[in-house]
């Protein structure tokens, strides 16, 4: 295999190095394809990129928040269009990305994409759950999560391999860039979501064995992991956290994030954990241990008392 287009990975960043501002002036006629942006951190990347000037392709499977979003976004006199799409329909995607490349300025490239399609699923075990019985069979629990958030995002990111690479009548200097919206769950326990905790440590999956594909073939990829913020996605989960004292994260960092890896052609194949006081690099390589080193100082600075938290949140879900 031919590594002409090689893209090392980048080293260890500090905290400052992390949420040091950026111009965004590279995003100024960029394509960019955003999955879950008719609403929450989808929707607030989008609105950030296509501030810049970026040409924004919102693809959500909720079409009437995608297209009242879309309309208040073209009110500002920002390029941005919708299309409905369901993540875990191959097809739905493959005509979301086409959709991307035929809006942006030339007409036939997609720069960047972000995957954000994200649902919250249901606890592994029901507050309500009844007993089994050899007459009665148990009902089958709901895959949504897994599939939104791993086979979803499994879709995404096969199709950005193939995407972000087609040949183009004018081709960017800038090489194309994957952010995935993974999730701080993938690297800490959290029993009471353990559908969508589970989902979460796939897409971290999915980013370490993507990363260094991506890098021989081009491709910066890089990954978001926030902590719990304000979406329409935890709202009422928020609640619980708010009714144990846990801390909530800042989505204004979760933007500062997606802006840093689309502007900085530097950073390649980190991943971000973003709050609830900060944004850190994890250093989830073999270097940085896999990410537990910084997840240790986490536990003990960021998110004290984590534990108690979850074990109270359970409580509250009757588990």
């Amino acid at each position: 295999m031919s590594r002409v287009d090689f893209i090392p990975l980048s080293a260890k960043m500090s905290p400052e190095e992390c949420a040091a501002p950026v111009t965004g002036s590279s995003l100024k006629d960029k394509s960019v394809l955003i999955t879950g942006a008719a609403s929450g951190l989808g929707a607030a990347i989008a609105l950030a990129y296509a501030e810049k000037g970026a040409y924004v392709t919102l693809a959500d499977i909720n079409e009437k928040l995608g297209n009242e979003y879309t309309r208040k976004l073209q009110a500002k006199g920002l390029h941005v269009q919708f299309i409905t799409t369901d993540v875990t329909s191959w097809t739905s995607q493959v005509a979301a990305f086409k959709a991307g490349i035929k809006f942006s300025p030339s007409h036939d490239t997609l720069d960047i994409v972000v995957a954000s399609a994200g649902v919250a699923g249901d606890p592994f075990i029901a507050a309500d759950e009844p007993p089994v019985t050899l007459e009665n069979d148990p009902p089958a629990p709901n895959m949504v999560a897994l599939k939104v958030n791993s086979i979803g995002l499994f879709y995404t990111a096969k199709l950005s391999q193939l995407y972000l690479k087609m040949p183009s009548s004018a081709p960017s200097p800038d090489p194309p860039c994957l952010i995935l919206v993974v999730s701080l769950v993938a690297y800490l326990d959290f029993p009471a979501m353990a559908s969508y905790t589970s989902s979460k440590y796939a897409a971290r999956g999915l980013f370490r064995s993507i990363r260094p594909l991506f890098a021989d073939r081009g491709i910066r990829v890089n990954a978001i992991a926030p902590w719990i913020v304000e979406t329409p996605l935890v709202a009422e989960l928020l609640k619980l956290f708010a009714a144990v004292g846990a801390p909530a994260g800042d989505p204004g960092q979760v933007v500062t994030a997606a802006m840093r890896f689309a502007d900085d052609k530097t950073i390649n194949g980190r991943a971000f954990a973003i709050g609830p006081k900060r944004i850190l690099d994890l250093c989830d390589d073999v270097e940085g241990g896999d990410g537990g080193t910084v997840m240790q100082g986490f536990h003990q600075t960021e998110l004290r008392g984590w534990d108690k938290y979850s074990a109270e949140i359970a409580g509250l879900m009757g588990l």
